[in-house]
């Protein structure tokens, strides 16, 4: 983390007040010195991915240019995935010119948290907002492992790239049919995987094939994996991703997470924001039927998709069980909220997915029960060429919805009434 302070505020500055026009010419006051002072400190920018916080942090002055370059960074960057709060953190900022002030409010009033740990950095907060600035969260750094300086020419521009072509809106792309004999010999490899792993003598739980993995998620932890080989998985036409979870659940019973997680009609309840909506459609002795709306909503793209999944679910015996969901219908929604809202057809549209399935393992012992899944899915495919710089960013975004997804499930177990079900 950079370690310089902003230029201390001069003295003529800090003379009491005694009416709010007062204060907010003596706060405008500070811009003019950041102004004068402060060019010559060019514009840094991190980025901080982790599964609760989405950040950027500020250092150096805003410059017109560098305000222009910031604003098109946070609009690809905040594309991403997941109900993780936005926040920017501006207290290593020296000063701002107009187009910097206009993005900082943008930012402001779309609800974007500005955290100002110093003096001058909260001076020139409410200088610019014209309002005192709420508290800064004092430790959100702790929870984004994942931090990039963007403000460099390569990485800003890799970044820029990768995210472009992978989450924010694309040219229209059509699924192929050699992407889905693709796809579909992978999931055949994959159910193969499965009944291997529900032989006897097998290893049915993944979370053992590794003591250290096994003792980590005793523990408490929340695991998550690529699968071996490439991932994301080159197909033609498209993108195979495919990763594996793990969490303990302790104190609960493999009957009681079954009846969690085929209460369909809450996963609007369990699993919001990204779930929207989400209906219970119909059960016989073999296969689920449900729906659900999901959202990718930031603040300034959303995106939904519509869509029907069939699940088995299969009791090996009164410890172990194992359920497979497929899609079997994504569709986009355009103009989600809007008058003109519609549904693509199937197989058109921005190939954001085209394509899920998932495989979830449990098995009680050790005073609790153990889940996995493993999640797989289809996407648009990414060139060659921007493969290298696209890949850490896909890894991130997939490891972290599979952490948001085994944590809610873990927090849905924990306030979950069944007197509540439908």
């Amino acid at each position: 983390m950079p370690q310089n302070t902003p230029d201390k505020i001069p003295a003529s500055s800090k003379s009491p007040i005694t009416t709010s026009g007062e204060r907010i010419g003596r706060l405008f006051s500070c811009i003019s010195y950041g102004v004068a002072r402060t060019k010559d400190q060019p514009l840094d920018y991190y980025i901080h991915d982790g599964p609760a916080v989405f950040g950027v942090q500020l250092k150096g002055f805003i410059d017109d240019e560098g305000a222009r370059r910031l604003d098109q960074v946070w609009r690809t960057a905040s594309s991403l995935p997941g109900g993780r709060r936005p926040m920017v953190d501006i207290t290593f900022v020296t000063g701002v010119e107009e187009e910097g002030r206009q993005l900082l409010m943008g930012w402001h009033r779309s609800g974007v948290h500005l955290a100002a740990a110093s003096e001058g950095s909260r001076a020139l907060a409410e200088a610019v907002l014209g309002v005192p600035l709420a508290a800064p969260s004092a430790n959100w750094r702790r929870d984004v492992p994942f931090r990039l300086n963007l403000s460099k020419p390569a990485a800003g521009w890799r970044f820029l790239m990768a995210a472009l072509l992978f989450a924010v809106p694309a040219s229209a792309a059509n699924l192929k049919t050699e992407t889905v004999s693709s796809w579909n010999d992978y999931l055949q490899t994959a159910e193969a995987s499965l009944q291997q792993r529900v032989q006897p003598g097998s290893c049915f739980l993944w979370t053992f094939e590794n003591p250290d993995r096994a003792a980590k998620v005793r523990a408490g932890e929340i695991i998550a994996a690529p699968a071996p080989g490439p991932n994301p998985k080159n197909v033609p036409g498209g993108l195979i991703h495919h990763w594996i979870g793990a969490i303990f659940l302790p104190g609960v019973t493999i009957g009681r997470v079954s009846e969690v997680t085929r209460d369909y009609d809450r996963y609007k309840d369990y699993y919001h924001p990204s779930v929207i909506q989400s209906t219970f459609v119909a059960r016989d002795d073999a296969t689920d039927r449900f729906s659900m709306r999901m959202m990718n909503k930031t603040f300034f793209v959303k995106s939904a998709l519509d869509t029907d999944y069939a699940a088995s679910y299969v009791r090996l015996d009164e410890n172990r069980l194992y359920s497979v969901s497929r899609s079997t219908r994504i569709q986009e929604i355009e103009r989600l909220g809007e008058a003109g809202e519609h549904k693509v057809p199937e197989g058109e549209g921005r190939g954001y997915v085209w394509k899920l399935f998932s495989i979830a393992r449990l098995e009680q012992r050790d005073q609790g029960v153990y889940l996995e899944l493993e999640a797989i899915a289809l996407s648009r495919e990414i060139p060659p060429a921007a493969r290298f710089f696209v890949d850490p960013i896909v890894r991130s975004i997939s490891r972290n919805s599979m952490l948001i997804s085994l944590r809610e499930t873990r927090e849905a177990l924990r306030g979950y009434d069944a007197s509540a079900t439908r």
